[in-house]
């Protein structure tokens, strides 16, 4: 029974801990990585990395996808 409680407990920590690591969206607040019209690469680069200068960039494509290559390089 004990070693039942402990693999139960070790579970629910390691679900909880996934559960962080794989969001999907930009900033773990924004959209997910395949709305944003930058697409997998940029988000793979920038997407967690929540600097002012990342999030000025990241509005500003949502509104002027052609600006992609040059402020998500």
């Amino acid at each position: 029974m004990k070693k039942l409680f402990v693999l139960m407990s070790l579970a629910v920590v390691a679900s909880a801990a996934h559960a962080e690591v794989g969001s999907e969206n930009w900033f773990n607040d924004g959209l997910a990585w395949y709305e944003h019209p930058c697409g997998f690469d940029a988000f793979v680069k920038y997407g967690k990395d929540d600097t002012p200068q990342n999030r000025r960039n990241y509005y500003e494509t949502l509104h002027h996808p052609e600006m992609c290559s040059k402020l998500f390089p």
